[in-house]
């Protein structure tokens, strides 16, 4: 049975990287603010372990918190506060980019370059609203995830597709739908790691 590069991809990076499997819940954690985001103990791959291995790289790259593999499609997932910059939302998402062609070409090698820019790369930005509303309305969140970071514009260019999200509804259908329906549910906490909320499907 054939398998997707998509899927070569994403096991490519197990094999080099065998420790990098997080739940959801550490994945989420703010080391900044030292305050739990999402609790969930489905795990994702930590991608900020991934060094690039291009030759002149010689920093490490800004990179989104994980990468998550279903049905043929890669999704990075950022887990963010509210008042993140909307170019560090973006460098990271080309960084990423740049760093998983990079390793491609060295664990992959017979991946073309037109192989790797036909791959299904999604990015979704899960970020805590600033406040303490555990669940504000969704017209509210809608309207204030539409004027940020402005991502759509790299649809189809970076990445395939590109997606916001705040209002726990939202956040739960996202890594429930990436993780192949095993997050049920979540606990959302504020900016202080209080929790606020409890979402279930």
């Amino acid at each position: 049975m054939m398998i997707s590069n998509e899927e070569k991809l994403y096991q490519r990076l197990l094999d080099i990287y065998p420790s990098s499997m997080a739940t959801i819940t550490n994945l989420s954690y703010n080391d900044d603010g030292k305050a739990n985001f999402i609790d969930s103990d489905v795990e994702g791959f930590n991608f900020d372990t991934v060094i690039n291995c291009h030759p002149e790289c010689t920093n490490k790259e800004k990179s989104p918190d994980s990468l998550f593999y279903i049905d043929s499609k890669l999704y990075f997932v950022e887990f963010k506060e509210g008042g993140s910059r909307k170019e560090d939302i973006r460098l990271k998402i080309h960084e990423a980019v740049s760093t998983l062609y990079a390793f491609s070409s060295k664990y992959i090698p017979e991946f073309n370059r037109a192989d790797f820019f036909n791959l299904d790369i999604r990015y979704a930005v899960v970020f805590r609203a600033r406040h303490d509303n555990a669940n504000p309305s969704f017209a509210e969140t809608l309207e204030m995830n539409s004027k940020k970071y402005h991502l759509k514009n790299l649809d189809g260019y970076v990445v395939t597709k590109t997606r916001v999200a705040s209002h726990p509804s939202s956040i739960l259908k996202i890594l429930k739908k990436i993780t192949a329906n095993s997050v049920t549910s979540i606990t959302i906490h504020n900016h202080r790691g209080v929790p606020l909320l409890n979402v279930a499907a």
